[in-house]
């Protein structure tokens, strides 16, 4: 894979990821995915099929910031630009609904607001409040990792695969360290992985098609454990908790299956131009959407404004799941160029009145 910034096929499954996102809680938050101890019909198996083919997300958003970020330079504009943008949706969604009198943020009490007005701390959204911490680890973490030989870095993923991944993946039962993949503890775990791909590189997955054989064998696999699992659990076996698990960002088949997308979609060449500068441009608001649709005012509300209720329970779910994911896609897009342009007037008034006030100082 090519060491450089902007790759078309990168911020394409950028892209796709957040669309697995939206479908992850589409069906779950949406209540589409029955538990399959107490239903293993046909269209709750494809449910959570598409449940396991979409888990690897999060997992795929790190590696690809871990791989790049690496390289790059650390700015702490990079972080408080994140910062306004999420107060600009965790703030701004409520106060839109409010005044428009959709959802019930009118019933909200006072831990609600302090949720949305210190989102970073609350983790209104998780994933930035993880991703903020291991930011602000990256130089020194970047720093460190550089200094350790292949079979050091080897070691380290070791170690931190069996804190995080390889326990849960194997033991049925739960284990009081384990948040599921959804922390910083995770996230730095990731960034180690990336770094070491970005470095020496996987040359089992350098293949074209091998890294896709990866990811689809590993999704199969997962899929597997909890529907035999959910079988077992039917006839008497206390085997729900080992169900959950492969649908966890931790699990051992998880990581894998987003290290073969990865390699998968870094084996695919997009030559410059404008469709590689559209999946840029589009790319770049992606964030948008996750911050737009998980906002709390929100998140267990739009799927329902959708009417999944009328669908859930037949094959009409299939289609209505793909126009709803494509209609909050596009929204999200939308609503983050605007708050984009929002910004850039924001920034020039601001710059030109910090720059006027300058010049009346050096006269």
């Amino acid at each position: 894979m090519k060491k450089k910034a902007r790759q078309a096929n990168m911020e394409l499954l950028r892209i796709i990821a957040m669309l697995m996102v939206v479908t992850l809680h589409y069906l779950i938050k949406g209540q589409a995915a029955v538990s399959l101890v107490e239903n293993t019909g046909v269209i709750n198996l494809i449910i959570w099929y598409l449940n396991a083919m979409c888990i690897v997300t999060i997992n795929i958003y790190v590696l690809i910031s871990g791989y790049f970020l690496l390289e790059a330079k650390w700015k702490i504009s990079r972080l408080i630009s994140l910062w306004f943008q999420t107060m600009f949706y965790s703030i701004g969604i409520p106060v839109v609904c409010l005044a428009l009198g959709v959802g019930d943020v009118d019933k909200w009490g006072l831990y609600d607001w302090v949720n949305v007005i210190f989102p970073i701390q609350m983790e209104h959204y998780w994933f930035i409040t993880a991703y903020t911490v291991l930011y602000l680890f990256v130089p020194i973490l970047g720093a460190g990792l550089k200094q350790l030989t292949k079979q050091q870095h080897e070691v380290v993923i070791a170690g931190l695969l069996l804190i995080f991944s390889i326990p849960k993946t194997v033991l049925p039962i739960y284990i009081p360290t384990d948040r599921n993949g959804y922390d910083f503890g995770w996230f730095l775990c990731l960034f180690v992985i990336a770094a070491y791909v970005r470095m020496y590189g996987i040359p089992f997955l350098n293949k074209k098609s091998r890294g896709f054989e990866v990811y689809f064998l590993a999704i199969t696999g997962m899929w597997l454990i909890s529907v035999g699992c959910g079988i077992l659990s039917r006839k008497g076996l206390a085997l729900e908790h080992a169900m959950d698990m492969p649908y966890c960002h931790n699990h051992l088949l998880v990581l894998i299956a987003a290290l073969g997308l990865f390699y998968g979609f870094g084996c695919i060449k997009i030559p410059q131009g404008r469709v590689s500068n559209v999946i840029c441009k589009i790319s770049s608001y992606s964030l948008g959407v996750y911050l737009l649709h998980e906002n709390l005012a929100v998140r267990t509300k739009w799927q329902f404004w959708m009417g999944i209720e009328r669908v859930k329970d037949g094959i009409g779910i299939f289609p209505h799941m793909l126009l709803t994911i494509f209609a909050v896609f596009v929204a999200g897009v939308m609503v983050d160029f605007v708050r984009e342009c929002i910004f850039k007037v924001v920034q020039r008034t601001w710059r030109k009145v910090f720059a006027g006030r300058i010049a009346i100082i050096e006269k």
